[in-house]
Formats: C-alpha cells, sequence, structure tokens
C-alpha cells in the first residue's frame, strides 16, 4: 500500500509526494482497545463513491480537499506540473490544497476504478484574520 500527498504552493501550482501513513500520531486505546490507534486527519464533510470507467480521463480541475482511497482498478493523478501517480487498490492519497491548484484524475486500464474520496474542507480562519 502507498500513501501520497498533493500541495499547492501560494502560485496555486500542485506538488505530489510520497507520505508515510504509519508515521501519523496514533492515539492507542485503553483496555482491550490497546495497540488499536487512531489518528484525526481532518474534519469529514462528505464521503463520495466515485467511479471510473475504462478510458475515463476528465479535464484538470480544482482539487478536492480531502483523503482518496482506491477501492478497485488503477487512479492515475497529475498534478499542475505534470507529474503523475499510478494509485492501486489500497493505495491513498492525502489532498491538502487550499481552494488553489489543481489534478487531474484518470482510468487507463481494462476495468472500471472505484475510489472513495472523504472529503475535508479547510479550516476557516476567524473573522478578522490575514490568514
Amino acid at each position: 500500500m502507498a500513501g501520497y500527498r498533493m500541495t499547492a504552493d501560494e502560485r496555486g501550482q500542485t506538488h505530489l509526494e510520497p507520505m508515510d501513513l504509519f508515521s501519523w500520531p496514533f492515539e492507542n486505546g485503553p483496555g482491550e482497545f490497546k495497540g488499536v490507534g487512531g489518528a484525526a486527519m481532518g474534519d469529514a464533510s462528505r464521503l463520495m463513491l466515485m467511479r471510473f470507467e475504462t478510458g475515463a480521463r476528465p479535464g484538470f480541475h480544482r482539487a478536492v480537499p480531502g483523503f482518496l482511497v482506491v477501492l478497485a482498478g488503477e487512479l492515475v493523478v497529475w498534478d499542475s506540473s505534470g507529474t503523475e501517480v499510478a494509485l492501486v487498490a489500497g493505495d491513498a492519497l492525502r489532498c491538502e490544497t487550499t481552494g488553489r491548484g489543481g489534478w487531474r484524475l484518470g482510468n487507463r486500464v481494462a476495468q472500471d476504478t472505484l475510489v472513495a474520496l472523504v472529503q475535508m474542507p479547510p479550516k476557516k480562519s476567524p473573522p478578522g484574520s490575514d490568514a
């Protein structure tokens, strides 16, 4: 299983990089849950099940902040520089863009691809802040 992270710089250019999913700060449970850890990756607003048919390759569009897991098939993800990563079943991508920046998703294998995308909108800045 592979993990990746997509970020956007101040110009809105997106970048893909490997991410170690085991490096998250897991909190272990007490008692009989000892050895079972969880890590909050963000607040979820929607869970989408997406199907990409063979040959589907929509145009470059705004990347949705969230956490994506390929359930079946293969999903190719391109960042704005043209760098690509092929994700297979079990692979994950955390998208940390904040409204700027884009991606392209596609399926180039001879079977439909199923993806679970948990949308996690960026935290809103308090009124009056410049962040």
